[in-house]
């Protein structure tokens, strides 16, 4: 495939190697980047292969790594490293307490029988130049360089309407990058705090799903985009919410997610799915942004009233406890780098890189990635389907949320808002995201 990197000349600040590899999704003629995301299976769903064959697999693995020039265990744990493995994620510790004692040379003895056959097919890929992302650290150049470009556009503004959010930094810029084969980065203030916002609702419909089944789901809240403010007093000619990525939709789903029980607990619940979305990062709660909130909720409590006298709700739904709990998981806090692995979760099919473990089904993620397509970005979604062509979902803390599916995931954090409600710095990074690598989600079709 032709590079279409040079003509994105190498920012000031930041000088890559000249790119030496496209992924490998998009170079092997025929194969389709969602054939990983369609079959991926969690951890604990792969069969365990008999000794005789583990063994022979150690021994072909041992003589490809000599041919590649690796001959010891820091030598493999040194090529790993460079394609970007982050060797600490808990998926990997069987692999870790191997390659952190002792060098030693590398044979079937020095690895082991007993590490996991997902761990053994890591390696394989890193020796064949078959991970989710090759060239890493080319790649890994021109993200950054990319992230230099975008830093630069300082237009739009912090939003005020919720005053805790108007005294955020509007110069604060954060990126982070989680592959399914584990391979991260982060840039910027990738390890600050964000408050999710509108981020954290693909995970609440996601969960919505997985507690109530897509039917009741979609009998209260509709698919399509509204073609409207996120936060319009508007109902579906079927007298829902038009879709769950907007302010009505969400707080649809909120009422939905354990209805009986306190909202206390329900919040337990929803943090607990984030946290494990995001591979275990610490998944906060910003105590100061749910009280502004609360204080400036008279257009989400009109929304509320709307969909109530038109009997939008589950029957019984305790309305005031709805609001409260969507006000709440609106409030929940992850750093970039947490964001980026619930985004390559779903990019991942459900299951978790970090630690390999399945989080939500399948189809709900195929549900989810669909209406973060055609709904995740307010009232510029269309535009952003056509241009980008990626599932992404943003919100008005300047999070943003980028699903590569079959390849990884993105987590931004940029406070400087456009007019749809957007960050600027978001936007900017993935125009040029896609116009130099080929992730649209049409880029196969248009492939010379």
């Amino acid at each position: 495939m032709t590079d279409r990197n040079t003509d994105l000349p190498a920012h000031p600040r930041f000088n890559p190697r000249p790119i030496q590899a496209i992924l490998i999704p998009m170079t092997r003629p025929g194969l389709s980047r969602f054939t990983r995301f369609r079959g991926r299976r969690a951890r604990y769903e792969h069969e365990r292969a008999d000794a005789a064959a583990m063994r022979e697999r150690l021994r072909q693995l041992v003589r490809t790594a000599r041919r590649a020039g690796i001959a010891t265990t820091g030598e493999l744990a040194g090529a790993l490293a460079r394609d970007g493995v982050d060797l600490s994620i808990p998926r990997l510790a069987p692999l870790r307490s191997v390659l952190e004692g002792p060098d030693r040379r590398l044979g079937p003895d020095a690895l082991g029988e007993s590490l996991p056959a997902d761990i053994l097919s890591l390696i394989e890929r890193m020796l064949d130049g078959r991970l989710s992302i090759a060239g890493f650290g080319a790649f890994s150049g021109r993200i950054a360089n990319m992230f230099a470009y975008a830093r630069e556009n300082d237009t739009g503004r912090v939003p005020d309407y919720i005053p805790e959010l108007a005294s955020r930094d509007p110069d604060a810029f954060g990126l982070a990058l989680c592959s399914l084969d584990g391979q991260r980065m982060s840039l910027g203030d990738a390890h600050v705090p964000l408050c999710l916002q509108s981020v954290v609702k693909p995970l609440n419909y996601a969960l919505a799903l997985a507690l109530n089944g897509e039917n009741r789901v979609h009998r209260h809240v509709g698919r399509e985009p509204s073609g409207r403010r996120f936060n319009e007093l508007a109902l579906d000619p079927d007298d829902r919410p038009h879709n769950p990525m907007i302010n009505s939709g969400a707080i649809m789903c909120a009422s939905m997610i354990r209805p009986t029980r306190p909202v206390d607990e329900r919040l337990d619940l929803v943090r607990r799915f984030v946290a494990s979305a995001a591979g275990g990062a610490e998944c906060g709660f910003d105590e100061a942004v749910y009280s502004s909130e609360k204080q400036s909720a008279a257009r989400n409590q009109s929304l509320v009233k709307l969909m109530d006298e038109h009997d939008a709700f589950p029957e019984g739904t305790d309305t005031d406890a709805a609001l409260d709990l969507y006000f709440r998981t609106c409030a929940l806090t992850l750093d970039c780098q947490g964001l980026a692995t619930a985004a390559a979760m779903l990019a991942n099919g459900g299951v978790c890189p970090l630690t390999g473990h399945r989080v939500i089904d399948p189809r709900i993620v195929r549900n989810t990635l669909s209406l973060m397509l055609t709904c995740g970005m307010y009232d510029y979604s269309g535009e952003y389907a056509f241009t980008v062509g990626l599932p992404a979902k943003s919100g008005v803390s300047g999070g943003l949320m980028i699903v590569i599916p079959g390849i990884a995931g993105f987590g931004l954090y940029a406070p400087r808002l456009d007019r749809q409600g957007n960050t600027v710095r978001g936007i900017e990074f993935s125009r040029r995201l896609v116009e130099h690598y080929p992730f649209h989600i049409f880029a196969g079709v248009a492939a010379d």
